[in-house]
C-alpha cells in the first residue's frame, strides 16, 4: 500500500481543478486546430492534443505535489524500490487486463452489435504501414499510460480513498478514467480496466505497475487491431 495514501497533503478540490485543466487543454487544443490547423493530418492533430493534455495533468501535478507541497515523485507511487517486480507485475496485470476488456466489450457488442468504432481506433486501422504507428504507439503505449496513470492512480484514487475509503476510490476514480473517454458502449470495460490498474497500484504501492499495465494493454489493442485489418484482406 502506498505510504503516502494516509497522509496525502492534496485534497478533492485539487484533484478537480488537474482534471478541469485536462479538459480545458483537451478542448483548447481541439478548437484550436479546427481554426487554425486545416489541412493537418489526423495523426498530427492527434499528437498535438495528446501533448496539451499530458502538459495540462503534469503541470498540475507539479504545482500541487511539487511545488505546493513539497514531496517528489514518490508522492505519487515512483518508486525505484521494487521497481523490477512492479514491472513484471504490470506486465502480467496489462495482460490480464487486455483480456478482462476484451470478453467485456465481445460481450456487450453482442446485446449492441456493429458500435461506432474509438476515433482513436479509426487512427490506427487507416495506418498504411508500420511506420505508421509510430504515433499511435507514442500515445497510447507511452503518453496516456504515463500521465493516466500518474493523475487516475497516483493522485485521484489516492485523494477519493482518504475521504471515502478504499471501494469509494476504486470505483469513483475508476469510472470517471471511463467516462473520459467519451464513450459510452465501452464505458463498463474502461472502468473495470481502471478498477484493475488501480489494484495494481494498491497492491504493489509502485505506479510503475499501472503505467506498465496500462501500457501493455494499450500497445496489444494497437497492434492487434492493426495486424488483424492486414491479415483479414
Amino acid at each position: 500500500m502506498p505510504e503516502e495514501d494516509s497522509r496525502i497533503p492534496w485534497g478533492l478540490r485539487d484533484t478537480l481543478l488537474v482534471l478541469l485543466g485536462l479538459l480545458t487543454a483537451g478542448y483548447g487544443a481541439g478548437l484550436f486546430i479546427h481554426f487554425f490547423g486545416l489541412g493537418l493530418p489526423a495523426t498530427y492533430r492527434y499528437l498535438l492534443v495528446g501533448l496539451a493534455q499530458a502538459a495540462a495533468i503534469l503541470g498540475g501535478l507539479h504545482y500541487f505535489v511539487r511545488w505546493k507541497s513539497g514531496l517528489g515523485l514518490a508522492a505519487l507511487g515512483l518508486q525505484k524500490e521494487g521497481a523490477g517486480q512492479a514491472l513484471a507485475t504490470g506486465l502480467a496485470g496489462g495482460l490480464g487486463l487486455f483480456f478482462l476488456v476484451m470478453v467485456v466489450g465481445t460481450f456487450i457488442q453482442a446485446f449492441f452489435p456493429n458500435p461506432t468504432p474509438q476515433p482513436f481506433a479509426d487512427l490506427v486501422t487507416q495506418a498504411r504501414r508500420p511506420a505508421d504507428l509510430l504515433i499511435p504507439l507514442f500515445l497510447g503505449s507511452f503518453l496516456a499510460p504515463l500521465t493516466e496513470e500518474l493523475y487516475f492512480r497516483g493522485f485521484l484514487f489516492p485523494a477519493l480513498k482518504a475521504r471515502y475509503g478504499f471501494v469509494a476510490g476504486l470505483v469513483g476514480s475508476s469510472a470517471i478514467f471511463g467516462l473520459l473517454h467519451l464513450d459510452l458502449m465501452r464505458f463498463l470495460p474502461l472502468a473495470l480496466g481502471g478498477m484493475g490498474l488501480a489494484y495494481l497500484y494498491e497492491r504493489t504501492g509502485n505506479i510503475l505497475a499501472s503505467i506498465t499495465a496500462h501500457a501493455t494493454w494499450n500497445t496489444i489493442m494497437i497492434l492487434l487491431l492493426y495486424y488483424a485489418l492486414r491479415w483479414a484482406q
